[in-house]
């Protein structure tokens, strides 16, 4: 037994355990320390793959088609749609509605979206004739403004307030 100045003694047998606890606990905080790193790393590679992969996918922001729009050089002649405003000059809603119509009307005119030239039609029903009564009729006119399209002998109505996003969007939804 070896003794040394204020120690306690250390025999040569504890001495060879207390090495081997210290390397075996050596090598246990090495391999925590690995599965640690590993665990950290999965982590951080799921995070860069959410962000830039899932997360992407998940945006409910709408889109619109785009597909053939704005005059496209498609061969074979271009269908016609017609947008309808049926409005009266003494309706409020009517006087916000109208220069949003305008707007949409000069943003697309002489353009064709996906495939079809929309052709603007506005149907003052403030004026009592023949024409607007048999117009409205057929139309099936109830209130103001009444936004409808034609389509392929179809007519689609339009049932949401008229802003310049909610038009559009109907027009690249339903052409």
């Amino acid at each position: 037994m070896t003794k040394t100045a204020g120690a306690t003694p250390i025999s040569k047998s504890s001495n060879s355990y207390y090495s081997r606890i210290m390397s075996t606990g050596a090598k246990m905080s090495t391999t925590t320390i690995i599965v640690i790193i590993a665990v950290v790393l999965f982590i951080i590679l799921a995070i860069y793959y959410y962000y830039n992969h899932v997360s992407p996918k998940l945006k409910t922001s709408y889109h619109a088609n785009r597909e053939g729009e704005f005059g496209s050089s498609e061969s074979g002649p271009t269908k016609q749609a017609e947008l309808m405003l049926f409005y009266a000059d003494w309706c409020p809603h009517c006087k916000t509605a109208k220069p949003i119509w305008n707007d949409l009307k000069t943003q697309y005119q002489n353009k064709t979206i996906n495939g079809y030239q929309v052709i603007f039609t506005d149907v003052n029903c403030s004026t009592e004739s023949a024409e607007t009564e048999q117009m409205m009729n057929k139309y099936n006119i109830e209130g103001f403004p009444t936004i409808k399209l034609l389509k392929d002998g179809q007519i689609i109505e339009y049932d949401a307030k008229p802003t310049k996003e909610t038009l559009n969007e109907f027009l690249n939804t339903v052409l």
